[in-house]
């Protein structure tokens, strides 16, 4: 079964289409990399997923139950059960690392000591465990990125949603992240959908590219079969 699905979907922002009938399958485990220049919808196809808001047309499936119709919100972001890592990151700056990570984990009333526990074995994986008690503004951007990763990740998400997340480090800090989430990947065995602008990040990332461009599918294929050479 497709662990999401959009199925025709449209999006309009005033008296403008952001989204045209735009369709999309992603199975357990695929690495879906969606692909193409500023404006074209990449962001609105994941604030779509994540229930910020509704489509103007077409379903929205999860594990293969309909999370979002026409103008309507049929279940919320918190019941999605999907992670997410904005561009800007989002990490709460009066909060430690601990705390940026403790919170998701409260709201699902997880006890303490088991919250610590997850937090400490997270924090190991991504090479953080030294900064539990560090703030966002004491970390370094790739320092921060990593952070959010874990915290998008330490709630077990069915599927991680990123949107240009290494969008603002320089090309070297970039490559060595992107090697950072294929390894969490191999260990953890989640479900990507990342957005990009930057072919080298899609050859790097994906299993399966999605070429999109003013709204649209251009093409959808998987990495093997993607063209190198095609223009965006």
């Amino acid at each position: 079964m497709a662990i999401i699905e959009l199925n025709a979907v449209s999006k309009a922002y005033q008296d403008k289409t952001v989204l045209h009938d735009f369709s999309l399958v992603v199975e357990p485990g695929q690495r879906v990399v969606i692909l193409g220049p500023s404006g074209c919808g990449k962001t609105t196809v994941l604030r779509l997923l994540a229930g910020f808001i509704t489509p103007d047309a077409g379903t929205i499936s999860i594990d293969g139950r309909v999370v979002a119709a026409a103008n309507e919100i049929l279940r919320s972001p918190e019941e999605r059960h999907l992670g997410m890592v904005f561009q800007d990151l989002a990490l709460w700056p009066h909060l430690t690392v601990e705390g940026n990570l403790e919170f998701g984990l409260k709201a699902q009333g997880i006890p303490r000591p088991q919250r610590v526990q997850r937090i400490q074995e997270m924090l190991r994986m991504v090479k953080m465990d030294a900064y539990v008690r560090a703030r966002p503004a004491e970390l370094s951007g790739g320092q921060q990125q990593r952070i959010a990763l874990a915290r998008a990740l330490l709630l077990q998400p069915k599927a991680l949603l990123m949107d240009e997340p290494l969008s603002n480090l320089d090309e070297e800090l970039s490559q060595h992240l992107r090697g950072e989430l294929l390894r969490l990947y191999e260990r953890l065995g989640f479900t990507l959908i990342y957005v990009t602008h930057d072919r080298a990040e899609a050859n790097d990332i994906a299993t399966n590219i999605v070429c999109m461009r003013h709204g649209r599918i251009e093409r959808s294929v998987p990495i093997e079969d993607f063209d190198t050479g095609q223009r965006q």
